[in-house]
């Protein structure tokens, strides 16, 4: 579960000043006086004032219990104060150990993205460039208007009007075309993972085609190249977005465990028989994670470090942006860079306002205007991008993602280059 800043011991505060030597050197005075006046008052009438007796009375008793009084005072003070430094000190510790173990990131071994089956098109550097935008283009099907929107053109598919069945048939050719394409760029990051390792496959697709059926062209391709054995996760509520990986970090911190996790996610769309929504790309990403403390064991490699993402609400972004830059150990002067999606303009100016605030003037690229919005690929979509964007001279790189039916919450997640720079 996200880790709750505010169910940290707080600090306590540190008492009032020491009290006065002035005032209580008076007080103390008074009450030498006072005491002195009262043996002198209640000495027995007749009793002789010379013996030992009577100047211990009138000297060590008013002396002795108005020192008691005030190093009484004097003591409390103390007392308190370094209940209060104690208390401090292990609730500093407490929240050191906490954020210590909250902030082992995850290893990106690998990613890989498609939104073109042109590869040079793909290059991350056209996106952040503004080469590459989302334009208004005729669509396929019979009596259309103009859309602006991105689809997918791969070898062999038909570009023809036709029917559901025929829109069936081109989405299983796109959905294989893009496993053979994500497999291809992953093999040898895949192949480097130790036998004793267990592979896990999170499949997430938005298509028209049956879970089974995804899966079945998922197993021809993975099979097809011969790969290791693995298993494939059936889709759940609510772990399609980021906060996936918080939970799974939550595992790793509990019991280390020797668990790989392939991450693919493809979205598609209807278009040979009708007209894909406004503003939306068909794309293809697959993120190769892996625990930190597995990737140092068994020295894998890695491109990047991902952070544990944290969710916030838009109108509180400055402490959701602030967090996620205390999870990746980085200023918000270091971040080179940024990556958003499925923000719409009110939710970016919010973000953009915490951003400045924070000292982070570096504009994040809109996925959302360049590629189009990836539907349920777009977040981690932006986590590859930022992940191809890292080099040792880029050092860190944020992503900003809103959430598909929660628009009062965005997450917030820091990507490091792990080289020297």
């Amino acid at each position: 579960m996200p880790v709750d800043f505010s169910l940290l011991p707080p600090e306590d505060s540190v008492p009032e000043p020491a009290p006065s030597r002035r005032v209580w050197g008076i007080v103390f005075v008074v009450m030498v006086l006072v005491g002195m006046i009262a043996v002198l008052l209640l000495w027995p009438d007749g009793a002789e004032t010379r013996p030992w007796k009577f100047w211990t009375s009138m000297i060590l008793f008013p002396v002795g219990v108005s020192m008691w009084i005030v190093l009484r005072r004097y003591s409390v003070h103390e007392g308190r104060k370094l209940d209060a430094d104690l208390y401090n000190e292990a609730a500093r510790r407490y929240r050191e150990r906490v954020f210590e173990v909250a902030s082992i990131p995850l290893a990106v071994m690998g990613a890989a993205y498609r939104f073109t089956a042109d590869k040079e098109a793909n290059a991350v550097g056209g996106i952040r460039s503004g080469t590459v935008k989302l334009m208004t283009q005729e669509p396929i099907a019979r009596n259309a208007e103009p859309v602006r929107a991105r689809w997918l053109a791969v070898p062999g598919m038909k570009s023809e009007p036709g029917k559901k069945e025929e829109d069936l048939v081109r989405q299983q050719q796109v959905t294989q075309w893009l496993f053979a394409e994500l497999l291809d760029a992953l093999v040898p990051r895949i192949q480097r993972l130790p036998d004793r390792s267990d592979l896990v496959v999170h499949l997430g697709i938005s298509n028209a085609l049956t879970a089974r059926e995804n899966e079945a062209l998922w197993w021809e391709c993975w099979y097809g190249r011969e790969l290791r054995r693995a298993t494939v996760v059936s889709p759940a509520d609510g772990w399609a977005d980021l906060m996936a990986l918080d939970a799974w970090m939550d595992q790793e911190a509990v019991q280390q465990g020797r668990q790989a996790r392939l991450y693919v996610f493809v979205q598609l769309h209807a278009l040979l028989s009708r007209t894909p929504p406004a503003g939306a790309s068909e794309a293809g990403v697959a993120l190769l994670l892996v625990p930190d403390a597995f990737a140092s064991r068994h020295q894998l490699p890695r491109v990047a470090n991902l952070h544990r993402p944290v969710r916030g609400s838009v109108d509180q972004s400055n402490t959701a942006l602030a967090n996620a830059l205390k999870w990746g150990g980085v200023g918000a002067s270091e971040i080179a860079g940024g990556w958003q999606t499925g923000l719409d303009a009110k939710q970016a100016g919010a973000l953009r306002e915490a951003a400045v605030r924070l000292g982070l003037n570096t504009p994040a690229t809109d996925l959302d205007q360049t590629v189009g919005h990836a539907g349920m690929a777009a977040c981690w979509l932006a986590i590859a991008c930022a992940a191809a964007s890292l080099s040792p001279a880029v050092r860190s790189q944020v992503v900003l993602a809103g959430i598909a039916g929660k628009a009062e919450s965005v997450d917030c997640a820091v990507l490091r280059n792990t080289g020297p720079p």
